[in-house]
């Protein structure tokens, strides 16, 4: 009888083992999990982003800025008196996002200080390059953006 005592002391640190091994097993499998289950619910959110961004003209108020998200970007579309224009909010310096200035009729960049006119182009700053102009369209009292 006493060969038992030992093989029970032996099952004692085997079944600690096997906790400590299914627990690691179930951290690893956490942690390799929850990226992948958060990506896969997120998609559905995703899967709009291919749909045109239509925003009624008459929502608009001349001499105002209205941002909006767009496939992941924020864009401006500004109401000015020759027509809508679509604009990304990005900084082409740094990619900081541009305001609108009503009282002074430009767009400014808070991080470096540049100065855009209403039709994306410098006026001052570090930065050489005009804001990016998004392309869009006017169809049935909307501007849609596609491409």
């Amino acid at each position: 009888m006493s060969s038992d005592k030992p093989c029970e002391k032996g099952n004692g640190r085997r079944g600690f083992c096997k906790a400590c091994i299914g627990a690691m097993t179930a951290a690893s499998t956490a942690m390799v999990g929850y990226p992948v289950v958060s990506f896969v619910i997120s998609q559905p959110s995703r899967i709009g982003e291919d749909k045109p961004l239509e925003v009624p003209i008459d929502q608009l108020t001349l001499g105002q800025a209205r941002y909006e998200q767009w496939r992941g970007l924020q864009v401006i579309i500004l109401a000015t008196a020759d027509g809508p224009m679509v604009f990304s909010a990005s900084c082409p310096h740094l990619g900081c996002a541009v305001g609108w200035d009503t009282a002074d009729s430009v767009f400014r960049c808070p991080c470096h200080g540049a100065v855009f006119t209403a039709q994306g182009e410098v006026v001052s700053g570090p930065v050489s390059d005009s804001l990016k102009q998004i392309p869009f369209e006017i169809k049935d009292g909307k501007i849609i953006i596609t491409a």
